[in-house]
């Protein structure tokens, strides 16, 4: 019984490190890396709501406070281009007095790349514009092509674990590699040829009198929070019978 108990405990160690396919043996060995990345993008959203128990009121007086809002941020340097209609709502209500409240909401939001003295503009600009009913939101990302430039780098890595853990199993069951049969990338599959990538530089808009701003947020005093980024490789290896 205990012959059969430590054959079976042998098995079970064998084939989780080798497997037969077609008569070829294989090895299968894992690699990662991590690193954290500073967002260069940062998002605002800008929500106005309004009130008011004649619908068409409530649609005027959010339609006055988008339009004071819109030229705040075209006094910053903000276009068209940058200023985006998130969304745009009316609904209804009903309040204890079973009179009807209309509600009239509008989001705005603003994609740029981050940059200190933009966003202390920003929050300067609209500070002083003494606008009613604003809710601010804000946040940041990593763009797109600085995001693959980082996998990129990312992916060799892991690689380069892979192989480095692969060399240690080797030592450590005396095998010999033959050739990767395989390369698998987590999530995305089977690993191609690496892609040109070229990183997007933002121009942020030109400050209107930016000589003369002066700090009073957070933004000075502090970095936003990184993003970290991960990849994981399975390389396959053949191994020697």
């Amino acid at each position: 019984m205990l012959k059969m108990t430590m054959l079976l405990s042998l098995t079970f160690i064998f084939s989780t490190v080798f497997s037969q396919t077609k008569n070829d043996y294989e090895i299968i060995a894992e690699g990662g890396s991590k690193i954290k990345v500073r967002p260069d993008l940062a998002i605002f959203t800008l929500t106005v709501e309004k009130r008011d128990t004649v619908e068409k009121n409530a649609i005027k007086l959010l339609n006055l406070e988008i339009d004071e809002l819109v030229k705040s941020l075209y006094k910053i340097g903000f276009t068209n281009k940058i200023i985006k209609i998130s969304d745009y709502d009316i609904s209804s209500s009903q309040n204890d007095d079973e009179k009807k409240r209309y509600t009239a909401s509008n989001v705005l939001k603003l994609e740029f790349g981050l940059e200190t003295k933009l966003i202390d503009a920003l929050y300067k600009e609209i500070q002083e514009a003494g606008l009613k009913d604003l809710d601010i939101s804000f946040d940041t990302k990593v763009s797109d092509s600085l995001e693959k430039i980082t996998r990129l780098k990312l992916v060799q890595e892991a690689i380069v674990d892979a192989k480095t853990n692969a060399v240690n199993i080797a030592k450590a069951l005396d095998i010999k590699f033959i050739r990767v049969k395989q390369v698998l990338k987590y999530k995305d599959g089977i690993l191609g040829p690496p892609q040109d990538i070229h990183q997007v530089k933002f121009t942020p808009p030109k400050i209107v009198g930016d000589t003369q701003i002066s700090y009073n947020t957070p933004f000075d005093k502090f970095e936003v929070e990184d993003v970290e980024l991960e990849e994981k490789i399975t390389i396959v290896y053949e191994i020697s019978k």
